[in-house]
């Protein structure tokens, strides 16, 4: 059976890329019918943190993806994390130890790197001065109180990784120097708790970044020294941003967290990512997760860079909010409205109204984020009028027209968008004013905004009594001096 999994971090929140990662495992197990692992990678004590944790598992499960196995929901090859299993990789590094593959290594970073200079060889790896020590000289280190790491015996063997994505690549022999398994706390390194993770909860398939690649050599080495055959290797492209350099800050958002916080939609981004390095024989770009899941393929990905671009993940979360009717657009958006002080008893009281607004807006949302700033004026019982722009509309000219535009509405029956246009249109020919004249103020008196859905529609959707305080608290603003 393929098993696969996903072993982030917990020192921050869930990158794009590893998100990326943790879909592509998730589409090969699911179209293979195997298993998808979560497994935390937490020996960083310093700098990992239950919050990072509890984030990456939320934002997972909010991207769309589940798990088989993992911290939150166990398995039969537990724990999940690595703090939790110390007495696996003692237990294997012991092992090692007592069959002369490893060595304890007494040297500090100063002497390694001391000798490294009196060689004057650019290569700082290390020089394997502690492989083949005498039973003096390891006594006379324990002597001086030093406390060893274990480092691995690397054989002198070419090593041929057959990547499904990249076909084979080949480490000649010489290329590695001894490394370390053990840090002299008695923690393992990456190299070493990956290896024995995998191994001891058999998977099959190691599906990560390229960056991994120049590790692989050292996995594989170790997992050959225990008698095991290695899982096979696909090694991603990595995930660029659009100028095409490793995708950090200075691009924009970066984590599933922030994308979620500007109201971007879970489908879009499971749908976006899973087109970066990958591609349908047909080049489709909108899938359902199902249609993902029978699509993907390992052999299908690039081996070329994949380029993150926020302007295409933006187009296809348009795309997926103009295609959601606007009950459910209501539901994930009301996160938002609470942010700027609404409770979900009031947003349910204007249920309907918000819908209608979302129906005649929909073609201008982007990100759920918008629907509050495009409806929330519609609820609201105060507007605040920007006084830059107020001030060009206090003078008795424009107050006459507003206190007789408040006289049509109020007289407008039944009070339907129809009615509504005809009526004010009849007023600016009667009274010999341009539309323009009076649609653009009366819209900023109305709403407090500049732009926004057709005025008709506006005021139709607001409801006459509410049109009409408003144009009475602007009257009153002005006798106030704003």
């Amino acid at each position: 059976m393929v098993r696969v999994r996903f072993a982030p971090s917990p020192t921050g929140y869930l990158h794009v890329g590893n998100a990326r990662t943790a879909l592509f495992n998730y589409l090969f197990a699911s179209k293979n019918f195997g298993r998808f692992i979560i497994r935390i990678e937490d020996t960083d004590t310093e700098r990992s943190k239950k919050e990072y944790e509890e984030s990456i598992i939320e934002d997972l499960k909010w991207l769309g993806l589940s798990w088989d196995e993992g911290p939150d929901v166990g398995g039969p090859f537990g724990p999940y994390r690595q703090t939790e299993r110390l007495h696996l990789y003692r237990e294997y590094s012991s092992r090692l130890l007592s069959e002369g593959k490893a060595y304890r290594c007494w040297c500090t970073k100063e002497e390694i790197e001391k000798r490294h200079l009196s060689r004057h060889q650019q290569d700082s790896g290390y020089d394997n001065y502690c492989r083949n020590l005498s039973d003096s000289q390891i006594a006379r280190f324990e002597a001086e109180g030093r406390t060893p790491v274990i480092r691995f015996r690397v054989p002198e063997k070419k090593v041929v990784v057959n990547d499904i994505i990249r076909g084979p690549v080949t480490f000649e022999a010489g290329t590695l120097n001894d490394f370390v398994i053990m840090k002299s706390n008695n923690i393992p390194t990456f190299h070493f708790a990956v290896v024995i993770d995998d191994l001891t909860m058999q998977i099959t398939h190691v599906i990560r970044g390229e960056d991994h690649l120049s590790n692989t050599p050292k996995h594989i080495l170790i997992f050959e020294a225990l008698g095991y055959n290695p899982p096979e290797f696909a090694h991603m492209s990595m995930t660029l941003g659009p100028d095409r350099t490793r995708l950090s800050k200075r691009h924009g958002a970066t984590s599933v967290r922030q994308y979620r916080e500007k109201g971007y939609l879970a489908e879009a981004m499971f749908n976006y990512l899973a087109l970066l390095g990958w591609s349908s024989k047909n080049n489709q770009e909108i899938f359902s997760k199902q249609q993902l899941i029978e699509e993907f393929s390992l052999q299908a990905c690039n081996k070329s860079n994949a380029i993150f671009d926020p302007a295409k993940l933006l187009w296809l979360n348009t795309l997926y909010l103009r295609s959601k009717p606007s009950s459910e657009i209501f539901e994930l958006s009301i996160p938002f409205f609470e942010k700027t002080g609404y409770n979900k008893s009031d947003l349910e009281q204007h249920r309907k109204v918000i819908e209608k607004v979302i129906d005649v807006e929909k073609e201008k949302l982007k990100t759920l984020q918008d629907v509050q700033e495009r409806t929330g004026y519609f609820i609201s019982e105060t507007i605040l009028w920007n006084p830059e722009v107020a001030e060009k509309f206090k003078n008795p000219e424009f107050a006459k027209i507003f206190s007789e535009i408040r006289d049509i509405l109020n007289a407008v029956q039944p009070f339907e968008k129809s009615h509504i246009e005809a009526a004010i249109r009849n007023f600016c020919e009667t009274k010999n004013l341009k539309t323009g004249e009076v649609f653009h103020p009366l819209r900023f008196v109305l709403s407090g905004q500049t732009k926004g859905p057709g005025l008709f529609d506006l005021i139709e959707l607001l409801g006459k009594q509410r049109c009409i305080k408003r144009i009475e608290n602007f009257l009153g603003l002005k006798r106030h001096n704003l």
